[in-house]
C-alpha cells in the first residue's frame, strides 16, 4: 500500500495481514528459515512509514475473497492512495475501492517513471 508524499513520491505502508501472508508463503512454500524471514520482515518494516493493523470492524465482502477484503479494509482504514497488487482475479478488476486505487506493480513503475 502506498501513500502519496508531499513531494509527489510515494511512501510504503504495510498491512499486518500482508506481512503475515508473506511470512506464510516464504516460510512454508519457499523454505525460508526463521532468521532469513526476520531479515526480510525487518527490511520491509524499516522501509515503511507505517504498519497498518487489522481493521477495527469486519471487512465488507467486495472482492469475492475474504483475505483480499481484509487487505482492502486495511488500505481504506490506513487512508492510503494506492494498493499495489498482482491479484488479477479479485483485486485488480475492482480498479479502485473507497478512494484507494488498485494497480499492478508494473503500472506503478510506469507511473513513477513518468512523474
Amino acid at each position: 500500500m502506498l501513500e502519496q508524499a508531499i513531494d509527489g513520491g510515494f511512501e510504503l505502508v504495510l498491512a499486518a495481514p500482508v506481512i503475515e501472508e508473506l511470512e506464510r508463503v516464504l516460510v512454508s512454500k519457499l523454505a525460508f528459515e526463521g532468521g532469513r524471514w526476520r531479515g526480510v520482515e525487518s527490511l520491509l518494516t524499516n522501509l515503511a512509514i507505517e504498519v497498518a493493523s487489522r481493521p477495527t470492524i469486519p471487512p465488507t465482502p467486495i472482492s469475492g475473497d475474504p483475505d483480499d477484503d481484509l487487505i482492502l479494509a486495511c488500505a481504506v482504514e490506513a487512508s492510503v492512495d494506492v494498493l499495489v497488487s498482482g491479484d488479477r482475479r479479485h483485486l485488480l478488476p475492482l480498479g479502485s475501492y473507497k478512494g484507494v486505487r488498485i494497480v499492478t506493480p508494473q503500472a506503478l513503475l510506469v507511473e513513477l517513471r513518468s512523474a
